[in-house]
């Protein structure tokens, strides 16, 4: 078992670009992770650091095919991850 911490590292997303995210597929990037965690997102979660200020926090609904939009709890930015 690794020890190893692993952050996934988000791009900026362009201001320009913002007014046109699905805000209902938007993941928001947490201080830690939750308490208790909703079956079936697990394998989906995972720390993120915003390119923005360089907060890293825990991010719920990440996925390994596709980039998802995220807005980050600390400064408010939106980035990709």
């Amino acid at each position: 078992m690794s020890n190893e911490l692993s952050i996934k590292r988000g791009t900026k997303t362009d201001p320009a670009d913002v007014g046109s995210i699905d805000k209902s597929k938007l993941g928001i990037l947490l201080a830690k992770p939750p308490q208790t965690e909703t079956e079936g997102q697990a394998a989906y979660s995972g720390y993120t650091q915003c390119p923005w200020c360089g907060h890293v926090g825990w991010t719920v609904g990440l996925d390994t095919n596709y980039y998802v939009d995220i807005v980050c709890g600390s400064c408010g930015g939106y980035f990709r991850a």
